[in-house]
């Protein structure tokens, strides 16, 4: 049986997929920093060592051929206001997370014969948005990211919108009304709908699949639009 590796598992987008690919027939291994499921090791992605002993535990289960990094972390701050340390954590986990978990998962899917890493980007990755300086910067460099390694090895991004599940809805829970804020979002988006947690397994699926062979350093877009429109 092959083995995936999925960062962020414990919750949102990093949880639906994890799901998705066990049906799809993978033995899943997550890592996050709350392992809820004994198949979840615990450990940070911006920490070597653990980003080093969950692909061990991955790799000793069977070919490590699936990666999927879906970590992340935002925060809401100008680029006057955003701190230090705010700057540091998102950088560290949008993009020195993914950059450890591919320098220790490649030479593995080489030993494996061959596999796919499929990357949670994001639409602002593309384009800006007040007050998110970090986070976009952090996105940008991950497609780029993606697309070295895409040349060297093979790599393919998934650049969401606001999705029903991960971490548009924890921000947005923080809102006095968090229905309101994701309906007015939802209202905005060309589609006029945000998008599904099952949409990005169902991307997800087929960028890990054979039928996307051929596909390499990619971005896939799925953004309801958003990205067309402003672009």
């Amino acid at each position: 049986m092959n083995v995936a590796l999925v960062t962020g598992a414990a919750s949102g987008l990093g949880a639906a997929v994890a799901a998705r690919l066990q049906k799809d027939g993978y033995d899943v291994v997550g890592l996050d920093l709350d392992a809820t499921e004994p198949w979840i090791e615990a450990g940070d992605v911006r920490v070597d060592a653990d980003v080093a002993r969950a692909v061990e535990v991955a790799a000793s289960r069977g070919p490590l051929t699936a990666l999927v990094l879906s970590a992340a972390v935002e925060t809401r701050s100008s680029i006057v206001d955003c701190s230090d340390d705010e700057w540091q954590r998102i950088i560290d986990t949008n993009l020195k997370g993914p950059f450890l978990c591919m320098r220790h998962v490649v030479p593995r899917m080489v030993d494996a014969g061959g596999g796919s890493i499929v990357a949670m980007g994001s639409t602002l990755g593309a384009i800006v948005a007040p007050q998110y300086p970090a986070y976009c910067a952090s996105k940008f460099g991950l497609t780029n990211l993606c697309k070295q390694v895409a040349i060297e090895h093979a790599s393919d991004v998934v650049s969401l919108g606001p999705t029903d599940t991960g971490l548009f809805v924890r921000l947005t829970d923080m809102a006095p009304d968090p229905a309101a804020v994701r309906a007015g979002v939802a209202s905005n988006l060309p589609m006029r709908r945000l998008g599904r947690a099952s949409e990005v397994c169902d991307a997800v699926s087929f960028l890990l699949s054979d039928a996307s062979a051929f596909t390499s350093g990619a971005v896939l877009p799925l953004d309801g639009g958003l990205a067309a429109r402003r672009q």
